[in-house]
């Protein structure tokens, strides 16, 4: 069937949902744009003149909170939430967005610093998108993900390991951030161990990875669109890093790249 031909027929089923989708791929096209040519407001990037703002901590809380929430609402309405393969997916989702929604705002730092609250408008917005969508379309508009023969099928295996690699590529990345600095220490410095020998942003890295593994496990339309936006989103934000870094450290390495080991 064409695109077109698709595409009208799900306007025609499922107008909210495919609309939703259609826009989470639009808001990553003017994401990657943005971001190209401007570094985003927080962390080492925090800078005045971006209007309100508000505590770091509560914002990464409002606006990922939303993500998990939205996921669990739309899934557990459906009469096929317990079967197995969903329930699977809904783990992996859940295991991400629970932690980056509900413990790693608590534990990251410079939580207590003012935030600009424009930073969270658009996340929070792909959020709500992002989780109710693939959460429709896994329970609702996928049939292979009602049978247990989807479990060995080359797709979901590879994919759900994959997802686990950048989960833990994710992890580790940011337990070497958080172990850069002693109580009551300020000031940054360069990271070293694990995917940083090779990359200035490995925490971006394991998560692009995470949402690739989860978009081929799934294998559905709202799972790869928002693994392109996880890309669209820390793509150029790797290399705002990676430029503030060889701008502050003249020791800086100089064979780590933004993103991709040995690529970009």
């Amino acid at each position: 069937m064409p695109i077109t031909d698709a595409l009208s027929e799900s306007l025609q089923a499922h107008p909210l949902y495919t609309w939703t989708v259609l826009g989470v791929v639009v808001l990553g096209v003017v994401s990657f744009v943005l971001l190209s040519f401007i570094s985003a407001p927080y962390g080492r990037h925090l800078r005045p003149g971006w209007g309100p703002t508000i505590n770091a901590t509560a914002l990464w809380v409002i606006m990922e909170a939303p993500s998990p929430i939205s996921f669990a609402v739309v899934y557990f309405m459906s009469d096929n939430a317990f079967e197995i393969v969903p329930l699977i997916l809904l783990g992996m989702y859940m295991l991400h967005y629970v932690y980056r929604s509900f413990i790693y705002p608590f534990r990251m730092r410079g939580g207590h610093k003012q935030t600009p609250l424009v930073t969270g408008v658009l996340a929070f917005s792909v959020n709500i998108a992002n989780g109710s969508t693939n959460a429709f379309a896994i329970t609702e508009l996928a049939p292979h993900l009602l049978s247990t023969a989807w479990l060995a099928d080359p797709r979901f295996i590879i994919g759900v390991l994959v997802f686990f690699a950048g989960y833990a590529i994710n992890q580790h990345s940011d337990a070497v951030l958080r172990g850069l600095r002693k109580p009551g220490e300020g000031g940054y410095k360069i990271p070293y161990g694990g995917f940083y020998r090779w990359l200035s942003s490995p925490n971006y890295f394991g998560e692009i990875i995470e949402w690739t593994g989860f978009a081929l496990a799934a294998w559905t339309v709202p799972a790869l669109v928002f693994a392109w936006f996880t890309a669209t989103n820390l793509v150029p934000r790797a290399f705002s890093n990676h430029r503030w870094y060889r701008e502050h450290f003249s020791d800086y390495p100089k064979n780590r790249r933004a993103i991709i080991p040995f690529i970009l």
